[in-house]
């Protein structure tokens, strides 16, 4: 009964009205415009999120649950080890996609992964989740419904290792259950653990596949050319989804340069998904640069000196004592500013404005240059003198020009003395 609560609270939250399918999300800025009830895109070298959209709301997988399954088939078992398909096959759901496989086919890991990626098979799927429970837990002769429980303990217990704590999967293809749910930001989650399996990798970018006489051609529209309007150059994978409850889904990632792009996009439509993606995708390498701000030993400005000895140089470079590098938006990019907070003791102000007060030595932390955006400080830089000032003492530039003034004040005033003087004593000798 408990279950049976739980579900249903379930699927109360993921039938909230909310925007209509097929209805854009208005674009922000230079955002992406959307059809996809929720959308998520990450840069894959740093993490950094780039865009969200209902990024953690409850939302249906469809058969990009077989990532996972994936997943946990490499886990337990080799590529060249064979798994032999049984009745579990019967258990799929109406109208589910197949691999077309039949009782009694022999097919070696790599083999089923093909038939889960790219044929999206559902009866793949349930050949995978009985043939990993069995060797998982020891029990050759587990029956086919304690294997699919064991087998989804295993889904479960995945995804909570892996952060995922916003999902549960009740099966191993993805087929609508009100009880199976994740979250845009959990499955990217999920995705880039699958990333760190080069097999995977391999096996979501190959766009069709032959085995005894079955052709299994990958369901992701981005990776083939003749579908022109979806086709996307940059593709790479990764997986697709789609039930009535679900929308279209699609997990994929995409290569450009030197940067490599995840973006999750669920509950879109069939006419939608792909330009949703091609959307996303782009947004996220055009939208996004690396930028550096701050680099470690460049120049930051030069400030005048005050107090400095005889002969020693009037201004001060200040060089940057670490860097500051990002991928930022290129809106942002434009409203980065740099302040700076000097030192206690160092900093002076005159007549001209800031000054510095010397003896500065060469390497002297003089304060911290702060990069911000908008009054966020994003970070904190040593500014590091360049080289030494020695300070003057009373030997200063400064104080020197004074005491030759006053010296040559005092001089002028003995010889003006002086001199009435002698005008005073050859006017008596008269």
């Amino acid at each position: 009964m408990k279950r049976i609560c739980a579900i249903l609270v379930i699927a109360a939250v993921l039938l909230v009205p909310g925007r209509a399918a097929g209805q854009a999300s208005p674009a922000n800025g230079n955002r992406p415009a959307l059809t996809a009830d929720a959308a998520l895109l990450i840069d894959l070298s740093t993490g950094k999120v780039l865009y969200e959209l209902n990024a953690d709301e409850l939302r249906y997988p469809a058969s990009t649950t077989k990532i996972i399954t994936a997943m946990l088939l490499l886990e337990h078992a080799q590529l060249n080890e064979v798994i032999v398909v049984g009745e579990e096959i019967k258990r799929i759901g109406p109208d589910s996609s197949t691999a077309k496989l039949r009782v009694g086919d022999r097919l070696t890991v790599l083999d089923m992964l093909h038939a889960l990626l790219l044929a999206s098979g559902n009866d793949a799927a349930y050949a995978t989740a009985v043939y990993v429970a069995r060797k998982a837990s020891g029990f050759e002769r587990m029956d086919t419904d304690m294997a699919l429980r064991v087998f989804c303990d295993l889904m479960n217990e995945k995804a909570w290792q892996l952060g995922a704590k916003n999902t549960r999967f009740t099966g191993p293809d993805g087929y609508h259950d009100d009880g199976h749910y994740t979250t845009a930001r959990d499955l990217a989650l999920i995705a880039r653990a699958a990333l760190e399996y080069d097999v995977l990798r391999q096996v979501a970018a190959t766009t069709e596949y032959h085995w005894q006489g079955r052709r299994w051609r990958n369901t992701n529209r981005l990776l083939h050319r003749d579908f022109p309007e979806e086709y996307y150059p940059w593709a790479t994978g990764f997986k697709t989804g789609y039930t009535p409850e679900a929308g279209c889904c699609l997990v994929s990632t995409a290569r450009g340069g030197k940067r490599e792009l995840l973006g999750i996009v669920l509950n879109s439509t069939r006419a939608e998904v792909w330009k949703d993606t091609r959307n996303l995708l782009e947004y996220g390498f055009n939208s996004w640069k690396q930028y550096a701000m701050v680099v470690e030993g460049r120049q930051l400005l030069t400030v005048p000196v005050r107090g400095q000895g005889l002969g020693q140089p009037s201004m001060v470079r200040i060089m940057a004592g670490g860097t500051y590098s990002d991928l930022l938006n290129v809106e942002d990019i434009a409203r980065l500013k740099l302040d700076f907070v000097w030192a206690e003791g160092v900093r002076k102000e005159d007549e001209a404005g800031l000054v510095l007060q010397a003896p500065i030595r060469e390497g002297q932390v003089l304060g911290q240059a702060l990069v911000t955006l908008e009054g966020e400080v994003l970070a904190e830089i040593e500014m590091i003198a360049a080289y030494g000032i020695k300070g003057g003492g009373w030997l200063s530039a400064g104080k020197l020009l004074l005491a030759l003034a006053l010296f040559a004040a005092v001089l002028f005033a003995i010889l003006l003395r002086a001199f009435r003087t002698a005008g005073d004593s050859a006017a008596v000798r008269k």
